[in-house]
């Protein structure tokens, strides 16, 4: 499913859950307690669900490139390294050791990246001296 539909989705449950618990105030003067309260319960559950994009956890996203993904997250946490150690260089903290350790992580997380793009989940992962790594191998490195 995509992103969309999933978004959908929980826009319903938010507007069902609201209209459910409308219904049970309105209808509050012809529905006992015993029938009011469980239903304004449902209708907080629903909407709850819906604001917290419960569809998520039902409807799994549809990636197929997750190795990709996870190492273009671990460069943007380098990038924010690279600035808190450009910083502390700046002004006298720390010398520039750091900043190029940094600097040459990244470089290599751009190698690893091109040789990720176009891998997708669960395929084998080629190494550079033609043996093929798998993915039991890949997750033990990270």
């Amino acid at each position: 499913m995509n992103r969309q539909i999933r978004r959908n989705i929980d826009i319903m449950l938010t507007g069902l859950g609201i209209a459910l618990i409308f219904t049970a105030v309105l209808l509050g003067s012809t529905l006992t307690i015993t029938v009011q309260m469980p239903m304004a319960l449902f209708g907080v559950l629903l909407m709850e669900a819906g604001v917290w994009g419960l569809s998520n956890k039902f409807f799994p996203s549809d990636r197929r490139f997750s190795r990709l993904r996870v190492e273009g997250n671990r460069m943007l946490d380098m990038v924010r390294e690279l600035n808190s150690a450009a910083i502390s260089k700046d002004i006298g903290q720390e010398d520039a050791k750091r900043f190029q350790a940094t600097l040459e992580e990244m470089h290599n997380s751009v190698v690893k990246m091109a040789e990720l793009a176009g891998i997708e989940d669960g395929a084998k992962i080629p190494i550079k001296d033609n043996r093929v790594e798998s993915d039991s191998d890949d997750s033990q490195e990270s």
